[in-house]
Parts: C-alpha cells; sequence; structure tokens
C-alpha cells in the first residue's frame, strides 16, 4: 500500500469537526420533521435532497480533507452532492406515498447506491494527482485509499459504537440510584444525532493520523485475503467438476444460481485485497500460482451459469427490481472477471500489469451506470411495471397472480399508472380486480375522498364481493356495507393482496340474525373476518380454524362454502362477577 498524506492541519480538523455538528443537527432537524409532521415531511423529493446533501459531502469531507487536499477534489465534492441532491428529487418524485412503507422501500435503495456511489467518488477523487501538468488517476492511491477506507469506516463505526453504549451505561446506572436526569437527556433525538455524529468524526480523524494501525491493519487483511482465496478458488472448481456429474437441473431447482453469484462476488473482492496493488508474483511456488490463476481464468464460467438461472428466473416471473439490480451486478461482474480471465490467458506472466488498466476503467463505467440506475435513463421501476404489464396483457400471469400491493408501493408512480390500465382492461370481466386496486391505491385516493369517489369505492367492494346465500347483493344492509368499507380502507393490503373475496352469511348467536364470514382468499392462506351486529352495530372479530392435519385451510374454506360445517355451542359458559364476565381462556 503506497505511502499517501492523510494527515490534517489542525484548523482542517476544526474545520471538520464543525462539519460533523452541522451534518448531526441536519439529520436532527429532518428526524424532528417526521416527529412533527413538518410540511417537508410529506415531499419525499426534498426529503430524499437533503438526506442525500447531509450525507455524501460532509461524509468525503471528514474522511478525504487533508494537507494535500486541491482545488479538484472540492469541485468533485461539490459536484457530486449537487447531483446527489438532484437524483435524490427524482427519486422522491416517483414515490407514490410520502410515508411508511413507501418512503422506506424507495429511500433505502437510494440511500444503498448513494453509498456506494459516496464510497466510489471519494477513493477515485482522493486518487487524483497532477502529473506533467495534467489530472491523472493514480492506480497505487486508488488502491491505497480503498482499503484506507475500509479499515477506517470499520475502526471509526467500532469506536462510533463503543461511545453510544458508554453513553448507554451512564445513563442506566444513575437511573439505578433514582437519579434520571442524564436518562432524560441522553435519550433525546437532539441529543443523540449531535453526539454520534461528532463521536464518528472523532473517530475517523484519530484513525486518519494512526497511520502505522492502518497499514499493519492493511498487511493483515492482505495476508489473510492470501490465504483464503486459494480455498475459495478451491471450492468453485470442485464445485464445477461436481456440476459436470451432477447436472444444473438440480442447482436450478434449489435455487443455487445465488450462492454461485455470491461466490464469484466474494472471489472478486478477495482476489484484489490480495494482489492490491502488486505488479509481481506473489512469493509461492510455481504450480500453486499457476493453479490460482487457472482458477481465476475459468470464473465466467461460473457467471455464465448464474446468469443463466438469473434469465430462466425473469423468464418464469417478469422483470422485478431486485432481478433487474441483480442483471445489474451481474453484468459488472462478468465484465470485472471475463477481463481478468482474457489477462491471464494471453499473458499471464504480466496479467497483474492490466489490473490498474482494468479496475480503473470499469470503476469509472459503474459509477456512471450507478448514476444513469437514479435517472429517468435507466429507471427500474419503470422497466418493471411495463415488463408486468406486458406479461399481464400477454396472459403469462394470470389475473389473480397480479400483485397490486408490488405496483402500488414498491414501483411508485409507474406502478400506479400501470394499475389503473389494468384496471381499464381487466375489471370489467374481473370485478375483485377492481377492489384490489382501489384497496392498493386507497392510501392516495383516501386523501383526496368526497362523496363521489366515495360512492365510487363502495361500488367497486360490492362488485368483487361473491356474496353466497339467499341475500342478493342488492339487499345488504347500507349499515354492513358501511363497516365493510371501513375493514377495506383500514386493512388495504390485506384486501389488495386478496384474489376472491366472499361473503358468507352464518348465524352464529341463536338470536336469528345474520353474522357474515368475509373470506379473503390470500396467496397461501385465507384470512376470516367476521361481521357481526352489537347493539345497532356492525363490529368484527377475526376468525381462524384451530389448525389440526386433517386438512388445509383450502379444503376447509371449501367445505365451509359448501355448507359442510355445523355451529357448537361454546363448552364453557361465563361466570358473572359483579357485572364482569369471567371467560375460559382458549389456549
Amino acid at each position: 500500500m503506497q505511502n499517501i498524506t492523510t494527515d490534517y492541519s489542525k484548523s482542517q480538523g476544526n474545520w471538520l469537526l464543525l462539519c460533523a455538528l452541522l451534518q448531526g443537527l441536519g439529520l436532527l432537524l429532518l428526524h424532528q420533521a417526521f416527529s412533527f409532521d413538518w410540511p417537508i415531511a410529506s415531499s419525499p423529493s426534498l426529503l430524499l435532497a437533503c438526506y442525500a446533501v447531509l450525507l455524501t459531502g460532509p461524509s468525503i469531507l471528514i474522511y478525504g480533507v487533508n494537507q494535500d487536499s486541491h482545488r479538484v477534489f472540492y469541485n468533485i465534492v461539490i459536484t457530486f452532492t449537487l447531483i446527489a441532491a438532484l437524483f435524490g428529487v427524482y427519486v422522491g418524485s416517483q414515490t407514490l406515498h410520502p410515508k411508511y412503507p413507501d418512503l422506506a422501500l424507495h429511500g433505502m435503495g437510494f440511500a444503498a447506491v448513494m453509498s456506494l456511489l459516496t464510497f466510489k467518488v471519494f477513493i477515485f477523487a482522493s486518487s487524483i494527482h497532477l502529473q506533467d501538468h495534467q489530472w491523472q488517476i493514480c492506480y497505487s492511491r486508488l488502491i491505497s485509499n480503498t482499503c484506507r477506507l475500509l479499515i477506517t469506516v470499520t475502526l471509526a463505526s467500532i469506536f462510533t459504537l463503543l461511545v453510544w453504549l458508554i453513553v448507554v451505561l451512564w445513563a442506566e446506572l444513575f437511573n439505578k440510584i433514582n437519579i434520571t436526569l442524564f436518562k432524560d437527556i441522553f435519550y433525546e433525538p437532539w441529543f443523540i444525532y449531535p453526539t454520534l455524529s461528532l463521536a464518528h468524526a472523532i473517530g475517523v480523524l484519530k484513525i486518519r493520523r494512526s497511520n502505522k494501525v492502518v497499514s499493519t491493519a492493511n498487511q493483515l487483511i492482505q495476508t489473510l485475503s492470501f490465504a483464503l482465496l486459494p480455498l475459495l478458488l478451491l471450492l468453485s472448481s470442485v464445485f464445477l467438476v461436481a456440476i459436470a456429474y451432477v447436472g444444473l437441473t438440480a442447482l436450478w431447482d434449489n435455487g443455487g444460481s445465488n450462492l454461485v453469484f455470491v461466490l464469484t462476488a466474494l472471489i472478486l473482492v478477495t482476489l484484489n485485497l490480495a494482489f492490491q496493488d502488486s505488479k509481481q508474483a506473489p512469493k509461492m511456488h510455481r504450480i500453486a500460482y499457476l493453479l490460482i490463476l487457472a482458477g481465476i481464468a475459468i470464473l465466467p464460467i461460473y457467471l455464465a451459469i448464474s446468469g443463466y438461472g438469473l434469465w430462466l428466473r425473469v423468464e418464469q416471473y417478469g422483470l422485478s427490481i431486485s432481478r433487474l439490480w441483480a442483471i445489474f451486478m451481474w453484468v459488472f461482474l462478468t465484465l470485472y472477471l471475463t477481463c481478468y480471465s482474457i489477462s491471464i490467458i494471453t499473458n499471464a506472466r504480466n496479467w497483474l500489469d492490466s489490473l490498474a488498466t482494468i479496475n480503473t476503467r470499469l470503476g469509472l463505467l459503474l459509477i456512471v451506470a450507478l448514476f444513469i440506475s437514479q435517472s429517468p435513463i435507466l429507471n427500474f421501476k419503470q422497466l418493471s411495471a411495463q415488463n408486468q404489464l406486458a406479461r399481464i396483457h400477454a396472459g403469462i400471469t394470470p389475473v389473480d397472480d397480479i400483485d397490486v400491493y408490488y405496483f402500488a408501493h414498491e414501483l411508485g408512480v409507474a406502478g400506479r399508472d400501470v394499475l389503473k390500465e389494468i384496471d381499464a382492461h381487466f375489471t370489467e370481466q374481473h370485478p375483485q380486480l377492481g377492489a384490489r386496486i382501489e384497496a392498493a391505491l386507497n392510501s392516495v385516493t383516501q386523501n383526496e375522498s368526497n362523496a363521489e369517489s366515495t360512492q365510487t369505492k363502495v361500488a367497486n367492494l360490492i362488485n368483487a364481493l361473491e356474496v353466497r346465500g339467499e341475500t342478493p347483493k342488492s339487499a345488504l344492509e347500507p349499515a354492513l356495507i358501511s363497516a365493510l368499507q371501513n375493514y377495506a380502507i383500514t386493512n388495504s393490503s390485506a384486501i389488495a393482496n386478496s384474489s376472491r373475496l366472499i361473503l358468507l352469511p352464518v348465524e352464529l348467536t341463536g338470536d336469528k340474525q345474520s353474522e357474515y364470514l368475509l373470506i379473503m382468499k390470500r396467496p397461501n392462506y385465507f384470512e376470516l373476518p367476521l361481521f357481526y351486529l352489537d347493539e345497532g352495530k356492525w363490529l368484527t372479530k377475526s376468525m381462524y380454524f384451530n389448525y389440526t392435519k386433517q386438512g388445509s385451510d383450502k379444503e376447509l374454506v371449501e367445505a365451509l362454502l359448501a355448507g359442510d360445517y355445523q355451529v357448537t355451542p361454546a363448552k364453557f359458559k361465563d361466570i358473572q362477577v359483579n357485572g364482569i364476565p369471567l371467560k375460559v381462556s382458549q389456549y
């Protein structure tokens, strides 16, 4: 690992601590925005943009500013921070609901991409130096900065965790002697955010000045990586031989292509940690080294196996966001390992010389691709929505299997637009689908409710119901319909994920007044809420099968719908104590 300047001046250290404090205060304000429901909390675009600004630029400065930092470094940091904010605005605009779980689903994906981009931008920005009056990327610096960053992040995170554990211990110890002041203060958000931000920054700055510790840790990582690399390559080679005898069918049936994918990714990381910026072959027996090279050269075969398994999943289930990201990662793993394989085959003696070119260019390409993935150019949500819609129109995906909740919540705006098209084309033939779509979009429509939309919701729900027994839909009590509608609004996810809604009249109380069992068919089970009249109001209780091995939910529900059931009285009656019932527990 190249010795590079990581030290900072006293004034720079003070400015970085101030930067960390401001970062913590900014995160505190965003936390308070959620707690007090400030207007910004209703705007996913502003929220993600603010989080992007607070977590990208300041983090790169805290980890990267030193006495040799130049104007280009600061320009890159500022530009990247602004671009991250713009991407936050765009990703937020694609979020359908500004609350949980939608904001979390879209925000976590955005945070993962921004974290990786921050990591990549930092190591490239810190590796630029002036040579022959031109700014160039130094590969030795690139590798050195990568290893240093990994070590610094790990140690600083441990330090921050220890600080927080000490704070918790402090609060709890004094609480045991009835002094609650510290517990009241230390668990408040206005204390937590600035304290942890400063603790993390202090840990980073202390570690950055401990070059010997970082160098020793890196040497240890490199040594262990050299020990693990032959073992991983041996595993891959033995597994390849086993596949040649067993075949690929067992691998596909058991979902093993994902593990193959993980194995190749682990080999890629271990390989780079082991060789780093070395220009010479490691000191080992020549045959052992050639076997390692052979193991690396055949890795594209594994990616072909993994890619074929991924293609089978896409062909069977279509494109989802997770599968699109799997394709994204597979493409870059294939590029890296194929380039390594070609280098070994064409020039085994000096293949290490090509690592600098391969890793630098593909690293820059990865940054560009990650940027594009957060833009309208490569909108995974739009791609997934259109692919799933095409499968529905082609009849590949049955109407009952349409995951409307996935469209509405995970695909955001793109999913909403597709649901509207599905509603227009299929609801007339499949009324229950209209109720499911209505329920999935319920959190939007209820904020825009009026008399007309309420009537539409009631009509959709009634059309979706399969009413059994002698009572027709038109004869259902308005109060019961209102209770069903309120249940659908409160349990929108359950309605959205139910392919059938059956209303079965039953008589359970002996008062000759029918109760109604709503049978909701979920993908793997049934939900059975009971609607009953009590003092003039329709109330709800959940029912369930006291499960035995004598039949599945599906068989039991079919028997229930066929009328093959008996109403049994309670085994134990209640005891009344001063008007309060004492009941026998059923558990």
